[in-house]
């Protein structure tokens, strides 16, 4: 049996770090997928309603817009080239996708706490395994965005073909956001209560809900909001509107890539430390 052993005075370059972690995943790809398989299954079957949950977060907080907006209580300033109903859903679908990548690191780990130290087996696993739940969890989303427009009748153009890389842009910046939050979110649970809160915060000035703001203040924070310009190019991409932000997202997806790098280089490094304070 392989034995390794962990010292402080260890070092090693960061491209064998990466080498080492590439090794790991694919060794690890079919626990990975048998994780993930278990916990779909236990957490659909237990369900009396099934993959309806997979959908309530999205209906939920698109009829609650939709009716602020209906009664006249809230200006939501939506884009009048398609009904509010197909902008809504649309939007809610990538915020939701969104959140999921971003929580998927730490929920991921932080869920199997009780075998942290109890297993030796690669860490990356427990990533991959959340990945490969939310890869699920998409394809039943987008399925809800495809019934939409095919009920308002609406018919993407040739921009589809870049909506699988602008999704993959999106969950790709999440990701890396929650990658890096994760050592420290396992050592101290404010870290996850602080990422919800800014989720919760940052919806607002994103156009999730409605369009950017003409004026003021809240245009300008939509302006710096890097996620403004992810979501405005992938809703037009199903709605056959024009792309005004391919450059940003081709510099997002390249950098994003570069930090996630980064944060399996630190993730792994940091695992050590972080299951002795939690054991």
């Amino acid at each position: 049996m392989k034995t390794t052993v962990y010292t402080s005075e260890k070092k090693t370059h960061f491209f064998q770090e990466l080498k080492a972690i590439y090794k790991d995943i694919r060794s690890s790809n079919f626990l990975a997928y048998q994780m993930a398989k278990r916990d779909l299954q236990s957490q659909y079957r237990q369900s009396f309603l099934g993959f309806f949950w997979a959908f309530a977060p999205i209906i939920t907080n698109s009829l609650v817009w939709i009716f602020l907006s209906s009664s006249g209580t809230v200006n939501v300033n939506a884009d009048s080239s398609i009904p509010y109903i197909v902008f809504v859903v649309i939007g809610t679908t990538l915020w939701s996708i969104f959140t999921e990548a971003l929580l998927i690191p730490l929920t991921s780990v932080n869920g199997a706490r009780s075998i942290l130290s109890k297993i030796n087996f690669p860490k990356e696993a427990l990533l991959i395994s959340g990945f490969y739940k939310m890869l699920f969890n998409l394809a039943l989303k987008l399925i809800l965005v495809a019934g939409i427009l095919v009920i308002y009748g609406i018919k993407p153009g040739i921009g589809i073909v870049l909506f699988p890389f602008i999704l993959l842009v999106i969950t790709l910046f999440s990701f890396c956001i929650g990658l890096l939050f994760t050592p420290i979110g396992l050592i101290y649970t404010d870290i996850s209560k602080l990422l919800t809160t800014a989720v919760s915060f940052i919806m607002y000035i994103t156009p999730v809900v409605y369009a950017v703001p003409r004026q003021g203040l809240f245009k300008k924070l939509f302006q710096v909001n890097p996620l403004t310009y992810m979501f405005n190019d992938a809703r037009n991409s199903l709605i056959d509107l024009p792309f005004n932000n391919t450059a940003f997202l081709i510099a997002a997806a390249v950098i994003s890539f570069f930090v996630m790098l980064v944060g399996l280089v630190i993730f792994r490094k940091s695992m050590p430390i972080v299951i002795e304070k939690i054991g």
